[in-house]
């Protein structure tokens, strides 16, 4: 019988400015999913102590099946190393390490536009919507740009290889949080905010790629998004304030929050930014220092 194992990075969406379009993947966190094949005949998908169309992995690889148009019973494994519900893209990295799992499984031979594409389908069972962001940076790896969702296509960003990311990660849990915070992202916008809003995006993908500093600390603010999410997470000022008078490049929430990433290179005061987020009043978290991460590795074995 073959077994497919897989494994998926943890990433931080948005970037600030980009919601729904850029992430960069991380390597702090990580899940493993264990795929194979129980027999032939019938479409059905199971999961290892759970329900199949509630977690992001199964449904994934339930959904492509059925497109591919495979008739196999498939069981489905999820062993967790990504802490769920704080921004993280925990949902992501099960469904990318999944569809990843069954492509080298099933020998589909599908790229990695189309695993994305797969993969996103899965966090209709934890968000109630697919958003392409997450999966792309678990899938592909390092700094990515979602450019188009029909066809679906993702790019990787150019950035310094001497970035490190700094995560902080509140001790924080919002029921149904991803699916609250998309409600409070604003349906209409002024003229005038989306002008400010791509200005800050363009600043943002022209430093990562020049390695221009400046551009990037300027450009990894956001207007909108994150100004109407910011009831979820109240401390987000006080530690961006911090980490930016200790020489952070840049600061912004990590998806829907309530974790916060901080970009750091060697002027950084990663330190003083651990002391800081301890005098906080009212949060109580943990800060991580880690590096862009790769893109989902599968292993396949009898």
């Amino acid at each position: 019988m073959k077994v497919a194992k897989s494994m998926a990075h943890s990433s931080s969406a948005n970037l600030g400015p980009g919601f729904d379009v850029l992430a960069v993947a991380h390597s702090v966190f990580r899940d493993e999913v264990e795929v194979r094949i129980l027999g032939e005949g019938s479409l059905k998908v199971e999961l290892a102590g759970g329900d199949p169309l509630t977690n992001t992995a199964s449904y994934a690889v339930l959904k492509m099946l059925e497109n591919l148009g495979h008739k196999v019973q498939v069981e489905v494994r999820v062993r967790k190393g990504i802490p769920a519900g704080l921004g993280l893209g925990s949902s992501g990295a099960s469904a990318a390490a999944a569809v990843a799992a069954l492509n080298e499984l099933l020998g589909s031979g599908v790229d990695r536009n189309t695993l994305v594409k797969y993969a996103m389908v899965g966090e209709v069972a934890s968000s109630g919507s697919p958003h392409p962001d997450n999966v792309a940076a678990s899938v592909v790896g390092g700094w990515v740009a979602v450019t188009s969702v029909e066809p679906l296509k993702v790019v990787s960003i150019p950035a310094p290889r001497d970035y490190l990311l700094v995560l902080v990660v509140p001790d924080l849990k919002l029921e149904g949080k991803t699916k609250k915070a998309r409600e409070m992202v604003p349906r209409q916008i002024s003229m005038e905010d989306h002008v400010e809003s791509t200005r800050r995006l363009t600043s943002l993908l022209v430093g990562l790629s020049s390695g221009n500093r400046e551009l990037v600390r300027e450009g990894m603010r956001d207007n909108l998004v994150e100004t109407a999410r910011l009831p979820l997470f109240p401390f987000y000022p006080e530690v961006r304030k911090s980490a930016l008078e200790r020489n952070a490049v840049g600061v912004c929430v990590s998806g829907a929050g309530p974790s916060v990433l901080i970009l750091a290179d060697r002027s950084t005061d990663v330190d003083g930014i651990r002391d800081d987020v301890r005098r906080i009043s009212g949060l109580r978290a943990e800060v991580y220092l880690t590096e862009v991460g790769e893109g989902v590795k599968v292993e396949v074995r009898n």
